[in-house]
């Protein structure tokens, strides 16, 4: 945790400094109140501790000013004036607490602890990601139950990685959040605590790339479901092309036109190219039909294609030499070839997901849902071993799995393998039943996670029916998610893949009318594309991080781009977004990561129920 001073009373500072040090906070240390706010706009911090009598800025105007720019970061009040109106003053000035000169060291500790502790209210004290586990509340860090020694720096960068999930941390980011301004060490000091943390890892049994490097970028958490044994990972794979194939391909064939139309207007460009005469408007149409469908072509999995339209618009931007107009047309040949070869591909039929209703021993139970679903023609299939669980998955014409073997034969590495599937990647509706009140089963239970647990007293015929009719139903959808792209055919496509899944898109192709929407939408999760006319959406997510509204600059962004080069990744990672989906992978990454935001903001639990 990082944290400001701003106090002109060298003595205190140096005490405060020291202790806090020794408690494992990052302290950065500013004696008048313009220093202090250069900072504040330079750094982030998680509390602010603030003396009110500074230099050139004290420290209520201070709190004014932090809180008129939409600043939410804690401020505790370091004051020497026992007055009721000083602390009034401060208070009304948007300080979250104070303490008076001379204090208990003891009290303002348990002060910092309880504004930070309020900030992360949300958060769990324990951090978990697969077998490593970190608790916040004793700083103790294990890796497959074994406890790891690790040195505050180490522990600190685990902690910063085990909060960021599988963002990516670029060395500034690290520097800025582990170090305070008077260390400032350079950027192969981080190089360095990665390589040890790594070890001391890989020393209690973990992956060697546990932490992996994003060249050119920075360091992240290696996802969870990369995690996943080859086979079954394979297989879930193969359950979202299973999902996603029907809707890609009706979008496809809806917007057959307008594939032709940006063909057409490239097949212009190209007489004109080749009759030295490409310029003004017909040259900024090309451009832009060669952008949308690159952008377009990738996000129906065809990446070939994709490709050559991307190299197309790269030509096109450099056309004044004329010698690139046989390598264009060249190009064009190619991709109409491509385009063809898809037009050919036969649509299929459209799937849902499953429903897993879990019933731990309980075969009577078990018979009472069947016949339920049998009485009204609901297609299912029993599943009696763990190992049965995603091939039944697979199979999507099915309305729900039902899971009959006991909890008590399962191995936690089965129950840690089968939430990686359900979680991370297929974002299944699960439905557990149990009256299980062991304590190793219960451990087993949680690692689940985010799952309904009904107790054997609330069963009853009435409960099975309005489950059963759950399945039945299409599930109201809650999620809220907002996408904002120019490209007709792009909005459709996102549309077709989320429209299995409970999120209620809202979709927007002019960003012109970006903030009334926003505001009257209040979306959960908020998806870009990079090019867009009168806003770029890099310049959209700046605003948003920098808006007074804490709804904005807490908002999960990701963007939608088909360019894939560091320096645009660059640019979405450092305008504040959380993650960044390319075009060309769309069609099995955009409902994962959709749901991995969500989840981040808590509100997987009512997405599934």
């Amino acid at each position: 945790m990082k944290i400001l001073l701003v106090e002109d009373d060298e003595t205190i500072t140096e005490t405060l400094k020291s202790i806090l040090r020794d408690r494992n906070y990052i302290v950065d240390c500013a004696a008048e109140g313009e220093l202090g706010w250069e900072f504040v706009e330079a750094y982030d911090y998680d509390l602010i501790l603030l003396d009110i009598v500074l230099p050139k800025l004290n420290g209520i105007e201070f709190c004014k000013r932090l809180r008129s720019v939409g600043n939410q970061t804690p401020v505790l009040l370091l004051t020497a004036q026992n007055s009721s109106d000083k602390k009034v003053v401060g208070l009304d000035a948007g300080a979250d607490d104070y303490v008076v000169k001379p204090f208990e060291m003891s009290e303002l500790l348990a002060r910092i602890r309880v504004l930070i502790r309020r900030r992360n209210s949300l958060e769990s004290p324990i951090l978990q990601w697969d077998k490593l586990s970190l608790n916040s509340s004793n700083h103790e860090v294990t890796y497959d139950k074994k406890i790891l020694t690790l040195t505050p720096k180490e522990y600190r960068l685990l902690e910063l990685f085990l909060r960021s999930g599988d963002r990516v941390l670029t060395r500034e980011i690290i520097l800025d959040r582990l170090w305070d301004i008077e260390e400032a060490p350079s950027e192969n000091t981080v190089t360095a605590h990665i390589k040890d943390l790594r070890r001391r890892l890989k020393q209690a049994g973990a992956n060697g790339d546990l932490i992996e490097t994003v060249y050119g970028v920075g360091y992240r958490l290696k996802p969870l479901a990369t995690n996943i044994e080859p086979t079954n990972r394979e297989k879930t794979k193969k359950v979202l092309r299973q999902r996603t194939k029907a809707a890609l391909a009706t979008v496809w064939q809806k917007f057959a036109e307008v594939h032709n139309e940006r063909i057409a207007t490239l097949e212009q460009a190209n007489r004109a190219w080749q009759r030295h005469s490409l310029s003004g408007e017909l040259l900024q149409q090309a451009k832009w039909a060669a952008h949308k469908l690159a952008g377009g072509l990738g996000i129906f999995g065809f990446p070939e294609g994709s490709r050559l339209a991307l190299e197309m618009e790269e030509l096109l931007k450099i056309h004044s030499q004329e010698d690139l107009a046989t390598q264009f047309s060249e190009l064009l040949t190619a991709l109409k070839n491509s385009l063809e070869a898809k037009r050919s591909q036969p649509a299929t039929a459209n799937q849902h997901r499953p429903i897993i209703l879990a019933v731990d021993n309980r075969p009577e139970l078990v018979q009472q849902i069947t016949a339920q679903m049998a009485a009204v023609q609901i297609k299912f299939k029993l599943v009696t071993e763990p190992e049965s669980i995603v091939p039944a998955i697979a199979q999507t014409e099915l309305s729900a799995v039902i899971w009959t073997f006991s909890l008590a034969d399962c191995t936690t590495e089965t129950i840690n393998d089968f939430a990686r599937i359900v979680n991370d990647k297929s974002a299944l509706p699960v439905i557990l039943f149990t009256d299980n009140s062991d304590r190793d089963d219960l451990q087993k239970i949680a690692l689940l996670g985010r799952h309904i647990l009904l107790q054997r007293g609330t069963l009853n015929m009435k409960a099975i029916k309005a489950i059963v009719k759950t399945v039945q139903q299409v599930r109201q959808k809650v999620a809220k998610v907002l996408l904002v792209d120019d490209d007709p055919q792009i909005l459709d496509a996102v549309s077709g893949l989320v429209d299995s899944t409970k999120i209620d898109l809202t979709v927007l192709d002019n960003p012109s009318n970006f903030w009334q929407i926003i505001s009257q939408l209040k979306p959960d999760l908020l998806i870009l594309d990079v090019a867009m006319p009168h806003f770029t959406g890099i310049e959209l997510c700046q605003l948003l991080r920098n808006d007074p509204d804490p709804r904005w600059r807490e908002l999960p962004i990701l963007f939608l781009t088909v360019h894939n080069d560091l320096n645009t990744l660059r640019q979405i990672l450092s305008a504040g977004a959380d993650d960044c989906i390319y075009k060309t992978l769309a069609s099995s990454e955009l409902v994962p990561k959709i749901f991995n935001c969500l989840d981040r903001r808590q509100l997987l639990p009512t997405l599934l129920v």
